[in-house]
């Protein structure tokens, strides 16, 4: 039974692998966490045995600027090049070299203790001398043998799981006396979303990058790169659509946008001043990029300790629910899945209490996504109200010839559903849609289809179509006027 006061952990290894098996129990015995259930499941080609371990609530590690902040990053390249090695191996090097230069010193100081015309003075200085040489030469070799340590390398394996690369141009950005710099933004991008989604983004890292072109940032998520793009420093960006009637000037600079494949006009701050609309600044042109990424990429960003903190608010509040539920009907992994994909399409979990108690009532559905289905039917009034403008609902439907056409994606085999899509057709019709959106200036398409083929028409379109929203015809409640303005 879940309790409020242990904190929980899941870890997977191989069926087959009794060796992982037992190194993995050991590890995390030594940890203090003990095992608190064992299930084998099956994935795709293999079996998995997924373990539940669990110890007492340890308090949250405090995170201090310097974890934020990689300041010693922030060097000039001549700095760079001026200071100690960074890796082991350059390390080890330099000690190696050290240790010649030291066995240099006692050759020599033992060549002058050779000498016969030397003074009792003078041998008893080289005498102590010779001593403190050896003392060093000796702390060296103990250098070496550490830094030949295998051990010294498990601190390596720690990753970063969201970080900020960014280039020398825009360091400015990150410093800590810019009031309105991105320290302060990614604060209020992480209420934000809180407020909003109920979702919670993890602390932000941020770099220095000698590899970034000029005034380019990148986003990684661990360790991956997950997004880049261009800020300029001094300059507003404006979509180019927001420009009506504005010429742009030579000094004006013109990206293409990786979030919405739009074209960005960067314009000096000073000729912005009386603009009737509002651009962004670079800060919080990077801003809406770490929004964007944090909900595209949660799968990746969401753990399973993230995951244990939404069912610790459950449990305080109703621990009922948590112990009905898991592991029996559902595991923490399914549990992952249904939050990140709810996120995911910007369904809020913020009323994680009221969510449990919907997976509590379908947790017999027989598959993840049909759970997943009968969960947004619960909460459909309250997408269909972020979505509503004045009470209407403007939506594109599919017509009867791309109805067949992603129909033809779902072929019987072996009695298997085999899913099988062709990237040109899925362009096709996500071509169809943009075509659309532009030429009606929609901020938001919403697209309608079929509750069977919902998810995967989100999972596929969204690569092409920015923004997109897809709603199940069921989730159509009689509340607000559902205006059908395209079929694609």
């Amino acid at each position: 039974m879940f309790n409020k006061r242990m904190q929980y952990v899941i870890k997977s290894v191989p069926t087959d692998d009794k060796i992982a098996l037992e190194n993995l129990l050991n590890n995390m015995s030594s940890e203090g966490w003990e095992l608190y259930t064992m299930h084998e499941i099956e994935k795709e080609d293999s079996f998995e045995f997924n373990c539940i371990f669990m110890r007492t609530k340890q308090d949250e590690d405090t995170v201090d600027l310097d974890s934020i902040i990689n300041v010693a990053s922030f060097k000039t390249r001549m700095e760079k090049m001026l200071s100690a090695p960074t890796t082991p191996y350059a390390t080890c090097k330099e000690i190696q070299l050290k240790i010649i230069n030291q066995k240099d010193r006692i050759k020599r100081i033992k060549d002058e203790l050779e000498n016969d015309r030397l003074s009792v003075d003078e041998k008893n200085r080289l005498n102590i001398q010779m001593s403190d040489e050896l003392n060093q030469l000796n702390s060296l070799k103990q250098e070496l043998v550490n830094e030949m340590s295998p051990n010294n390398l498990y601190s390596i394996l720690k990753e970063e799981k969201f970080t900020i690369q960014l280039s020398e141009e825009i360091l400015s950005l990150i410093e800590l006396e810019y009031n309105d710099g991105l320290l302060s933004e990614t604060v209020k991008i992480r209420q934000k979303l809180t407020n909003e989604l109920g979702y919670v983004i993890p602390h932000i890292n941020f770099h220095n990058d000698d590899e970034l072109g000029q005034n380019e940032f990148s986003i990684k998520i661990h360790d991956i790169e997950a997004f880049r793009g261009l800020a300029f420093c001094g300059y507003n960006a404006f979509y180019k659509d927001m420009l009506k009637g504005y010429k742009i000037a030579d000094d004006d600079i013109v990206v293409v946008d990786n979030m919405t494949g739009k074209k960005l006009v960067w314009i000096k701050e000073e000729k912005t001043k009386d603009f009737w609309i509002n651009g962004y600044s670079a800060v919080e042109y990077i801003g809406l990029v770490i929004e964007y990424i944090s909900i595209k990429e949660v799968s990746d960003i969401m753990d399973y300790n993230d995951v244990n903190k939404y069912i610790e608010i459950v449990l305080e509040n109703n621990s009922f629910l948590v112990d009905n539920i898991i592991p029996e009907f559902i595991t923490i992994a399914d549990l992952k899945y249904l939050l990140t994909c709810l996120i995911r399409e910007n369904v809020s979990i913020k009323n994680i209490v009221y969510l449990f108690e919907k997976i509590n009532d379908y947790a017999n559905e027989p598959t993840k996504e049909d759970l997943l289905d009968k969960v947004r039917l619960a909460f459909s009034k309250l997408i269909l109200k972020d979505l509503a403008k004045n009470n209407e609902i403007k939506v594109i439907e599919f017509s009867d010839e791309t109805m067949k056409k992603f129909d033809s994606f779902f072929e019987l085999e072996d009695d298997e559903n085999i899913i099988r899509i062709e990237a040109c057709d899925v362009q096709e019709i996500a071509n169809k849609i943009n075509k659309f959106v532009h030429s009606k200036k929609l901020e938001l398409p919403i697209l309608v289809v079929p509750m069977d083929i919902r998810h995967m028409c989100f999972v596929v379109l969204s690569e092409f179509v920015p923004n997109l929203r897809v709603l199940a015809c069921e989730e159509l409640v009689s509340d607000y006027n559902i205006k059908f303005v395209a079929k694609v």
